[in-house]
């Protein structure tokens, strides 16, 4: 009796050595995303903390324009420092967003290879059982042929 072989085994196996590559990388994208995040969190509590340091300098009766100029670098290199990291946010969510779908049509397609050999699979079996049926039937017709002879 002939064994089952999924005529595309090796198409399968490829594709799931590309899925688990595209999980690593889409982990990899996004964690560097959440770097990112945790980046931007940080900067704008260094901005609310400039902020409230400010504000007490300012109530503590210090010069208004000595504080103001103390806090006024600080307060712009935050604001390009949001802007870039913003900007480094929206092409790590893209490339998240690439890995994503990458993977989706991957998934996809081994989907659509488990189906086929659940299909091979089923048609095999037929085969199968066609082949044991015709068996048993030659089995039975060799039985009356002999009871009759003998």
């Amino acid at each position: 009796m002939k064994r089952f072989v999924f005529t595309l085994q090796a198409l399968y196996n490829y594709k799931l050595t590309v899925e688990r590559l595209q999980k690593a990388e889409l982990k990899k994208a996004q964690l560097a995303l959440q770097e990112l995040l945790d980046e931007e969190s940080r900067l704008l509590r260094s901005y609310a903390d400039t902020e409230l340091s400010l504000e007490e300098a300012l109530r503590s009766g210090e010069n208004v324009g000595a504080a103001l100029t103390r806090h006024d670098a600080f307060f712009r290199y935050l604001r390009s420092a949001l802007i870039e990291i913003r900007v480094l946010i929206v092409k790590a969510e893209e490339v998240v967003r690439q890995c994503q779908e990458k993977l989706i049509l991957t998934m996809k397609e081994i989907k659509t290879y488990l189906k086929l050999r659940e299909e091979q699979y089923a048609a095999y079996m037929k085969d199968v059982q066609a082949e044991e049926a015709k068996e048993i039937d030659d089995l039975v017709s060799f039985n009356v042929i002999s009871g009759k002879i003998g």
